[in-house]
């Protein structure tokens, strides 16, 4: 049986956008064209240039059976820009790109651009849909940081009775002044806790920078190329988007040399109504800088934010929703903001 939490992170981070105009499937494979639409009536704080600003996505998945218990597969997603007024270099950008096997009960290999394994960790309260990630380091808190989806990444899923491990590797990458990154994730899902799942977990990264002529401090007062080390353990109960309440909470240690040493939280609870029609969330995060002899860091918190949010779905494919975020604090804007939005998203 696979773990519903594998479900529930592949869902948030390589978003199939259902319902998929399904192109052409058999018992030998099948070929899938998808996307969505998305406008955004925005405040001051969240959009300073646009009121209203529209954005898109675009892709396109396969797979094709090989022989028994062994496929390959592929998957594409763009970012696109529903206005003319975006720069022409933000117009279009690949958000997922990646091939692979999956050998079914023996795991899954990928390899491309995708979030690499301690993801799975944080994803639990990576549920907003615009912002959040007040309490993690993962996403990357200043320019020259490591994190989200990064391009030349290798993965290998192994999902069974509840239990699921994730190894990962992230070969060099100039433009990103990585040397070489690792990472791995572990947990188990227990699967009736008083009629909702229960799941753990845990998990490490580790980023070597590249050592070259660019390394240390720059005209912008970033130390780039340095190592960064993460550690993090979690929390679920309930199934998020589900018919009643989910709640997470994630513990995240991060240290990016000469820059930060974080230890923050971050807790969600959201509530779906039967039928699946409203979903009410709110997140909170917090990061407390450890080292505030760091450039640039002279204050504990590097980030602190409340985030809420309130979706409609009337049909499947279409969404009504409004979130807003108050951030306390964060790495790069010493300044309190409170950014406000509400959205209709339909997808195809």
């Amino acid at each position: 049986m696979k773990l519903k939490l594998a479900a529930s992170v592949a869902m948030l981070a390589l978003p199939a956008l259902a319902p998929a105009a399904e192109v052409y499937k058999n018992d030998n494979g099948s070929f899938e064209v998808f996307g969505r639409v998305k406008a955004n009536l925005y405040n001051n704080d969240a959009d300073s240039d646009h009121r209203l600003a529209g954005t898109a996505r675009l892709g396109v998945k396969g797979d094709a059976k090989v022989m028994d218990n062994f496929s390959v597969f592929g998957y594409l997603l763009y970012d696109l820009a529903a206005q003319e007024t975006q720069q022409a270099e933000d117009r279009l950008k690949v958000r997922y790109g990646y091939v692979g096997f999956d050998l079914n009960y023996a795991g899954k290999f990928s390899f491309g651009r995708f979030e690499n394994a301690y993801y799975k960790v944080t994803a639990v309260t990576d549920l907003l849909t615009d912002w959040g990630k007040t309490g993690v380091s993962y996403w990357g808190l200043t320019p020259n940081d490591f994190g989200g989806r990064l391009d030349g990444q290798a993965m290998y899923d192994f999902n069974l009775n509840g239990w699921f491990l994730a190894l990962s590797y992230n070969f060099k990458d100039e433009s990103k002044h990585i040397e070489r990154g690792w990472a791995a994730s572990t947990g188990y899902e227990f699967q009736d806790v008083f009629g909702s799942p229960l799941g753990i977990m845990t998990g490490y990264s580790r980023y070597e920078g590249l050592r070259d002529d660019e390394l240390g401090y720059h005209a912008d007062g970033y130390y780039y190329g340095a190592d960064k080390t993460e550690f993090a353990v979690s929390a679920y109960y309930g199934t998020f988007g589900a018919p009643g309440f989910y709640a997470a909470a994630v513990y995240n240690h991060g240290w990016l040399k000469n820059t930060y040493l974080a230890d923050g939280v971050e807790v969600s609870l959201a509530y779906t109504t039967p039928g699946s029609a409203f979903t009410f969330l709110g997140t909170y995060g917090y990061l407390k800088n450890q080292r505030q002899n760091y450039t640039r860091f002279k204050t504990s918190r590097l980030s602190n934010g409340w985030s809420f949010n309130v979706t409609w779905s009337p049909v499947s494919n279409f969404n009504v929703y409004s979130e807003l975020e108050h951030r306390v604090h964060n790495a790069v804007k010493n300044e309190n903001e409170t950014l406000a939005t509400l959205g209709l998203i339909y997808n195809f």
